[in-house]
């Protein structure tokens, strides 16, 4: 009798006592990249996903819903977007989602990890579904907040799909004051900037801080909320704009910029946009105490 044996890989949460346990099919990469850890594998759970320094990314599982939920709001809430920029987002998923708009002209994506982005090239074409092919879609191996530091160009939205702040990494200094400040500038008349923003099981106050840096810098500044069943954690965001509110995008707009689009969307739409602001009560009352604004020399980290 032939015994199975069963790989794992074992994700540690954010608390040292807290572990989860993923049942692998096949393993399609392992390996490191200058700045990370990188294995790509087939769960039994979720599919086909994407692991950065022992935790989980991205999967094949509800990808959708986290892309969905990251580009959209901030797309529709500007009023026609042109020139996008993308900090991060090495999959290719949230090029493919800013690219569903007709308007856009020119979309920037900048990533830090070229092998990381080789990697999803070739093991994870599912996500990008030919983004990388677009001719609208530049692609520049940079660190972020150089980038944004260091240009001149304007952008209409920016959309901030990074690792968390965890320490010891590039991205801790890419969620403080001084960063958006920067990216302000970078924005046009009617820009809108969004990033992820955590977790709220595990990093709830972190989530809170980001909103308050955010907040300190655009007179609109909107937390919001996605259910992404493979972080085991409702997921945070924080939209911010410079003259248009996301919560009076009316429905009737939203859905007739979607029905443009060729392919229907998985996860958002007109009712989920609304839906997305909706916090619930122990979340805005987290927000409302914490008064904490994170800057780069006190920096939010989200603890490993």
């Amino acid at each position: 009798m032939t015994q199975q044996v069963w790989r794992f890989v074992v994700e540690w949460m954010v608390q040292p006592f807290e572990a989860h346990m993923h049942g692998v099919k096949r393993v399609l990469y392992s390996g490191e990249t200058k700045f990370q850890k990188v294995d790509i594998v087939e769960t039994f759970s979720f599919g086909k996903c994407l692991f950065l320094d022992g935790k989980l990314q991205s999967s094949e599982y509800d990808e959708r819903v986290y892309h969905e939920a990251l580009v959209h709001p901030a797309m529709v809430t500007h009023p026609e977007p042109r020139r996008v920029l993308i900090i991060g987002g090495g999959e290719g998923a949230t090029a493919r989602e800013v690219l569903r708009y007709s308007t856009v002209e020119q979309v920037v994506m900048v990533d830090i990890d070229r092998e990381l982005v080789e990697l999803c090239k070739r093991y994870m074409p599912e996500w990008n579904r030919g983004a990388f092919e677009d001719p609208r879609l530049k692609l520049v191996f940079e660190d972020g907040r150089k980038y944004v530091e260091d240009g001149y160009e304007k952008f209409d939205v920016i959309i901030i799909d990074l690792t968390d702040p965890i320490p010891g990494t590039p991205s801790v200094l890419l969620y403080t004051k001084e960063f958006y400040e920067l990216v302000r500038r970078r924005l046009s008349g009617d820009g809108v900037v969004v990033t992820q923003a955590t977790s709220l099981r595990y990093t709830l106050d972190t989530f809170a801080m980001i909103r308050n840096a955010l907040a300190s810098v655009f007179p609109i500044a909107r937390p919001y909320v996605a259910p992404i069943t493979s972080f085991i954690s409702l997921w945070g965001f924080v939209l911010a704009s410079v003259s248009r509110d996301p919560l009076f995008v009316r429905a009737e707009e939203i859905k007739a910029r979607l029905t443009s689009m060729n392919e229907a969307l998985a996860f958002y739409d007109e009712e989920v946009h609304r839906y997305l602001f909706h916090l619930p009560r122990f979340i805005r009352g987290r927000i409302e105490l914490m008064k904490d604004i994170p800057t780069d020399s006190n920096p939010a980290f989200s603890q490993p």
